[in-house]
């Protein structure tokens, strides 16, 4: 097992040693007398397409999950459109430039927004650029069935075709509502064909919160139904006018009341966070949110603002602000119908869950100060999945819970069903989840758990890596089009079944891409090309690298995608 280089070995074994603390230093930047690396810088410009464009604010953001939308840097273009970011410590990030009445020409609006960057230590990227154009205008105006403005009505306006697999995101996200004139203008928007509506009920009900009013959703001009929405098509710098929309009457909405008690004393259970979902016919859940509502003194509950519709109401068990002692608990989910009446006299039903206790190690580290201040940024997250067919609540995200600073840890008020335990850190790059031990096999893909179990002895295995992949991607026979995005995977080899490390990340317009914290061993790297929103062809893959990597080493790759293929 690989032990971490101390400082006194580093002197003894010289340039050799220097170069792997680095590669350390950047995964455990909490180790004592670790160095930190020479920052990058990006520039570039902001044009209109002729001229520079000035003000806009460049922001660039980390693209790691654990650090996702941390800013790194920020600034604004000057008079000739140029800016320049500075002091960006190496990692994976997404820039993006944001004018609100403007749209960025060519980018997508994926998850995350903007373009993936990959920076090395004391890069200095240049030409960076951009293009902006000015953005569509929907304006129009919303009234009632007797031609009154409806007032502070939010307003949505959607893509009227968008592709499977692809997210969509928002960067911008402007409230739209009306005025007091029922006037509406939503701006900034790029080319396309739209749908814009209002309201937000549906046949399977919804709850208004913190609104005088429910409208059904109605699109433009008056239809209630998506498939008879009249699309509005839209075009760089032209305002659409009189995109108005007539809805009905407001729906008459109704209060819905009960208590929460436990189940096997009936005791009132308070301030808990009460969850309401809307189901179908079938009682399968469609939608789930929260109302904003706690359990008082006495366990009871009261919401209003529910429109006609089925429903289920349940605990929120991953609400922060539920005491400790609802984690001991759950609830199967209470279904009711609004039909044209208040509902009272709901119980909600706590029933003690179930408790899986175990430990969390730490492989690939031998100093044990080193890993327990890792153990320390980890948390684990538990997510159940029911077994109950037509289940209104079909899975169910629990509390992640901290782990202690011998690595144990203790899930409490699971529901009946299947089980998968996941880890997280904020802190710690190079940790991966390679195993979930329970009685000697791996259980990683989850294991089953019965009404009130209490199992312990579950070992889950974060493994250690600090090696590294570089890969610069080459194109030929064609060039990346608008709507492309390049995704680098590397899979580890021969690994035990059961057991998978595959990371995944974006590769930035450069073709470049960087995969830290590794585990040694043999990987397979694999570039994949993806078309969205009406790019040519089919999706392209490079042909796979075999690479092996060792503790501390950085290995490079040249993928190449072949458009002709």
């Amino acid at each position: 097992m690989p032990k971490l280089n101390t400082p006194k070995r580093r002197h003894a074994r010289g340039a050799l040693a220097a170069a792997s603390a680095l590669l350390l230093a950047l995964a455990l930047p909490f180790v004592a007398h670790a160095q930190k690396e020479v920052p990058a810088t990006v520039s570039g410009r902001i044009t209109d397409g002729e001229r520079g464009v000035p003000g806009v604010t460049v922001t660039i953001f980390a693209n790691d999950p654990a650090q996702r939308f941390r800013t790194a840097a920020r600034g604004k273009t000057d008079v000739d459109g140029r800016f320049s970011l500075t002091g960006i410590q190496p990692g994976r990030y997404q820039i993006l430039p944001v004018a609100p009445a403007y749209v960025v020409a060519g980018l997508m609006m994926n998850y995350p927004p903007g373009r993936p960057l990959t920076l090395l230590a004391g890069e200095e990227v240049k030409d960076i650029d951009f293009q902006m154009e000015p953005g569509a205008v929907i304006t129009g105006r919303v009234t009632d069935a007797d031609g009154n403005p409806v007032i502070n009505e939010p307003v949505t306006v959607s893509p009227a075709e968008q592709n499977a697999g692809q997210p969509r995101f928002q960067f911008d996200q402007r409230d739209h509502a009306t005025d007091d004139r029922g006037v509406y203008r939503v701006y900034g928007l790029p080319p396309g064909r739209y749908r814009v509506s209002v309201g937000r009920a549906g046949e399977v009900g919804a709850v208004s919160i913190g609104r005088r009013k429910l409208f059904r959703r109605t699109f433009h001009p008056d239809a209630v139904e998506q498939a008879q929405a009249r699309v509005v098509e839209v075009k760089t710098g032209i305002e659409s006018t009189d995109i108005d929309i007539t809805v009905g009457r407001a729906l008459k909405t109704y209060k819905v009341a009960g208590r929460f008690v436990t189940a096997d004393t009936g005791q009132p259970v308070p301030n808990v966070s009460v969850g309401y979902g809307t189901i179908d016919p079938r009682g399968r859940r469609l939608g789930g949110f929260g109302a904003g509502t706690v359990t008082n003194a006495r366990g009871e509950f009261q919401t209003g603002g529910i429109a006609p519709g089925r429903y289920v109401v349940y605990v929120m068990t991953n609400q922060m602000n539920n005491p400790q002692e609802v984690a001991e608990f759950y609830s199967e989910p209470t279904p009711f119908e609004v039909t044209d009446a208040d509902v009272a006299g709901l119980v909600v039903k706590l029933k003690r869950g179930a408790v899986v206790s175990g430990v969390v190690a730490v492989e690939g580290v031998a100093d044990r100060a080193a890993a327990a201040q890792m153990l320390a940024a980890v948390r684990v997250h538990p997510w159940v999945e029911s077994y109950r067919e037509n289940a209104a609540m079909p899975g169910s995200p629990m509390r992640p819970v901290t782990v202690g600073a011998d690595g144990s840890f203790r899930v409490t008020g699971l529901m009946p069903g299947k089980l998968r335990l996941g880890t997280m850190n904020d802190a710690v790059k190079g940790l991966t989840l390679t195993r979930v031990e329970l009685n000697g096999a791996n259980v990683i893909g989850g294991f089953d758990v019965a009404a009130g179990a209490q199992i312990a002895g579950v070992r889950l295995v974060l493994t250690y890596g600090s090696a590294a992949l570089v890969g610069q991607t080459t194109f030929v026979n064609g060039t990346l089009p608008p709507g492309g995005r390049v995704m680098a995977a590397a899979n580890l080899t021969g690994s035990t079944p059961g057991t998978r490390v595959s990371r995944t990340v974006e590769v930035d317009a450069r073709g470049y891409f960087r995969i830290e914290g590794l585990p040694a061993g043999e990987y397979e790297v694999i570039v994949h090309v993806f078309f969205f929103n009406g790019g040519p062809g089919r999706a392209r893959r490079s042909e796979p690298q075999r690479v092996v990597l060792g503790d501390g080493v950085e290995a490079k790759v040249a993928p190449v995608i072949d458009f002709n293929k």
